[in-house]
């Protein structure tokens, strides 16, 4: 009895491993690497109000998704969507995603946000929906200008592609693109 004790308390604090796989843990869950996608070649921006976008909130701040989509409303931009994100947080500040038809849009509204901004494809959009998803994550430190300077960002402008970007259709041919964290 007191070698049975022993050894239950011997595996119990880690000192002995189990002889045995409990088989009750699972695997952890596997994350998208965030894949951003570079603008089609030649692309420029478009013009502010013929954006359509939706605003989720990625973090645990309550209104900070009503209060971005109030802003680009009220500069012209349509706000189809304002709630929290499905796929829960988001660890950076602001991601775009959109459809490979989207990418111009994309990066004309990104130019309403300042810090970090990540552009991404959304497989699980239509291929002909220009619509931009805005994502504001933990890092997101209220960076979005006023809605009179985003309703003068000029359309028609060269969009250059950031450094370490991934061709739309080489990331369309990988993992996923859309990130869950």
């Amino acid at each position: 009895m007191v070698l049975t004790t022993a050894a239950c308390l011997a595996i119990w604090t880690g000192m002995v491993p189990a002889p045995f796989e409990p088989g009750f843990s699972s695997p952890s869950e596997e994350i998208s690497p965030l894949v951003r996608v570079c603008p089609p070649a030649d692309a420029v921006t478009t013009t502010v109000g013929a954006l359509t976008t939706n605003v989720f909130n990625g973090t645990d701040t309550p209104g900070l998704a009503k209060g971005v989509a109030d802003t680009l409303a009220e500069a012209g931009i349509g706000v189809t969507a304002v709630e929290d994100w499905h796929m829960g947080s988001y660890s950076g500040n602001v991601l775009l995603t959109t459809s490979e038809a989207g990418l111009a849009n994309a990066y004309t509204l990104a130019r309403a946000f300042t810090g970090d901004v990540s552009i991404t494809l959304d497989k699980t959009q239509d291929p002909a929906d220009t619509t931009v998803n805005v994502i504001l994550g933990n890092a997101y430190q209220q960076g979005v200008l006023s809605a009179a300077e985003i309703a003068q960002l000029q359309a028609d402008q060269p969009i250059t592609a950031p450094d370490g970007c991934v061709a739309p259709d080489e990331a369309s041919a990988g993992a996923g693109s859309t990130p869950s964290t």
